[in-house]
């Protein structure tokens, strides 16, 4: 998948650390930033 700067991020669902899930949609008409971490030694 290709987003292009300025543009609407797709919708996901992930996770939290404490096992609930949360949604990008869940933040919709407030400022988010959204950060990708890769996980420790998986070379990424």
């Amino acid at each position: 998948m290709s987003v292009q700067v300025g543009a609407a991020a797709p919708d996901f669902t992930l996770a939290a650390h404490t096992g609930a899930s949360v949604s990008l949609s869940g933040f919709k008409g407030r400022k988010t930033v959204v950060a990708f971490m890769p996980f420790a030694f998986t070379g990424g």
